[in-house]
């Protein structure tokens, strides 16, 4: 069996384009969870990068790792990306993963010049997301895990709440090495508990495997987690999305008969409609699907009974052209979205829209990490696209900066200090944005709280001498 490589991050910020990961916990175990070693990666703040405070204020890094880590952000990533390299493949698990470790991850190879942005889930790596199966497992089985309520009154599926609740604990929370143990202690009690769940889990780590479930299973149960909650819910799969390659399903305590004989516009106007009739289903997101059986314990669908719903699936599957006008409404719907968003995007945004690297600028981003800095400079021009010539500008600019000519320092400094000094609502966090919330902090939340307002104090001193040297730029 694989081996498990549980990641976590803590992130000068949440918003992965524009962000940065300051330290990085790896832990690698055998498939029962036993623990074989742990790496913690730590680096520098990059200098085009204003760290969130609210972010700050959660993984607490002090001041002169962010300033004096022996490690720069490149260096980590290729410590990083070479340490996956040497255990693939693996189930690369974490808690939240999909939705923000891995999208992180992606984007730290992207603008490092790393062509295999897929490390994670390719060459036999698959994905496993602890927050999923805690879900899953809660619902199959409510004692398998011990949850606490939030503010709401509601389970909370937060990873410190879940430490707490199930009495793990293997140090402050928000530090990438204790989140790690912390979702393997959680993942392990799964494993015991709900072992069924745990096997379910890992037959859908992948893309091809999901929907290879999805296709093979005429009817099952798909759980979605919305207002608080798990609801379940029982699909059949009537097509994949023309654009997204997403599983369209039909949710089968609606009877498809009403449906046959609409209009284009009508049944356009049905699909949007709430509830709603079609749940869709990411196969690339690390979800746990289910047998029938869970869904058919619920009174929604209990109450319809198995004979209708297979007389229902009988109704879609004998009407292929219902399927693709409902396939050809998604189409065109998709299509309007794409282009009312007539935003430009920046480089650091086309992770997913430039498409791959062809094989001549691959070629040259190996030779960009064997050769010294000074030969790097002379290798931007060559690459083919512009994206990649910023990224090599960028990376030279923040790693070795007297390197690049004077006329390119100029530019990437220029473009980064109006960037961060910007006084509007950007993407990305300001100078002005930092202060704006400092002072929010400083007045309302930490006023009677002197270590917060110290290590804010320390914060704010750190983002004033990134500013004095812009506002030279």
């Amino acid at each position: 069996m694989s081996k498990i490589l549980t990641i976590d991050y803590e992130t000068s910020d949440s918003r992965v384009n524009f962000g940065q990961v300051l330290q990085a916990g790896i832990v690698i175990s055998d498939d029962k969870l036993n623990i074989q070693s742990r790496h913690e990666l730590r680096c520098r703040l990059k200098p085009t990068v204003i760290p969130s405070i609210g972010a700050c204020l959660v993984h607490k890094i002090p001041v002169n790792i962010l300033k004096n880590s022996n490690k720069s952000h490149y260096e980590m990533v290729l410590e990083h990306y070479n340490l996956i390299k040497d255990n693939t493949p693996s189930v690369v698990m974490g808690f939240n993963q999909v939705a923000f470790d891995i999208e992180f991850y992606r984007r730290m190879l992207y603008k490092s010049l790393i062509p295999d942005v897929y490390q994670t889930n390719t060459n036999g790596n698959r994905h496993l997301d602890i927050l999923n199966v805690s879900r899953a497992a809660k619902f199959a089985d409510n004692d398998s895990i011990q949850t606490i309520l939030n503010e709401k009154n509601r389970d909370s599926f937060k990873l410190a709440d879940l430490s707490t609740a199930n009495k793990i604990n293997n140090g402050t929370s928000h530090d990438a090495i204790t989140d790690c143990l912390n979702s393997i202690d959680l993942a392990r009690i799964i494993f015991k508990k709900t072992n069924h769940i745990w096997n379910d889990a890992l037959l859908l780590t992948t893309k091809k495997d999901t929907e290879n479930f999805i296709l093979k299973n005429k009817i099952y149960t798909s759980l979605e987690y919305f207002y608080g909650n798990t609801h379940p819910f029982l699909c059949h799969h009537i097509l994949f999305h023309p654009q997204y390659q997403w599983s369209i399903n039909w949710d089968m305590k609606v009877d498809p008969e009403i449906y046959l004989k609409m209009d284009r516009q009508t049944l356009s106007k049905a699909l949007e409609s709430s509830p709603k009739i079609i749940r869709t289903v990411k196969c690339n997101k690390s979800l746990v699907l289910l047998n029938p059986d869970y869904a058919m314990k619920t009174q929604k669908y209990s109450e319809i009974g198995l004979e209708e719903i297979h007389r229902r699936v009988k109704i879609l599957d004998n009407n292929p052209q219902f399927i693709e006008l409902i396939g050809s409404i998604l189409s065109d719907k998709a299509q309007q979205k794409m282009s009312m968003d007539q935003t430009e995007l920046l480089f650091e945004e086309t992770i997913y829209f430039g498409g791959f690297a062809k094989e001549k600028d691959k070629s040259l981003m190996k030779k960009f990490h064997q050769v010294e800095w000074k030969e790097k400079v002379n290798l931007i021009d060559k690459f083919s696209e512009e994206r990649f010539q910023y990224f090599a500008k960028c990376l030279i600019y923040e790693e070795s900066p007297e390197s690049l000519p004077k006329s390119i320092f100029n530019e990437i400094n220029r473009s980064f200090a109006q960037r961060l000094l910007s006084k509007n609502k950007e993407k990305w966090e300001t100078i002005p944005s930092f202060y704006s919330e400092v002072d929010t902090l400083r007045e309302l939340k930490y006023q009677d709280d002197e270590e917060m307002l110290e290590l804010i104090e320390q914060y704010n001193q750190y983002v004033m001498d990134i500013e004095s040297k812009l506002e030279s730029a």
